[in-house]
């Protein structure tokens, strides 16, 4: 199953430009599958953070009556951060160069899909 997993993130990292690296996490940001296994250690922490966010604006937004946040993208002078909700439990997190377009955005949920296929 983790081949699943780490072919799924593979498959974004390498068909995506702009794409730096691509985590399959829990929201605690505890590793599943990491690409390439080089940012494992900035993956961590962005996936540590990045479950806090999606939980938070998600809670946010369900008490605001507007249904639950599935997808938060940060920018920032280094680049960008797209965090992606993966079932209940799970999360996407991709780093982006600065100039990553919007179609990051649709192949990262190709990613989620299969993720989820495969849980």
């Amino acid at each position: 199953m983790a081949d699943s997993f780490h072919d799924a993130l593979e498959a974004l990292v390498s068909g995506c430009p702009g794409v730096q690296a691509a985590g399959f996490m829990d929201f605690e940001g505890n590793e599943i599958a990491i690409v390439p296994r080089s940012a494992t250690e900035r993956m961590r922490t962005s996936a540590a953070f990045g479950g806090i966010a999606l939980r938070r604006l998600g809670t946010a937004e369900q008490a605001a009556g507007r249904g639950g946040v599935r997808r938060v993208r940060l920018a920032g002078p280094a680049g960008e951060l797209l965090i992606l909700a993966v079932g209940d439990s799970y999360q996407l997190v991709v780093t982006l160069e600065e100039e990553a377009g919007l179609g990051v955005t649709s192949a990262a949920d190709e990613a989620v899909r299969l993720l989820e296929a495969a849980i």
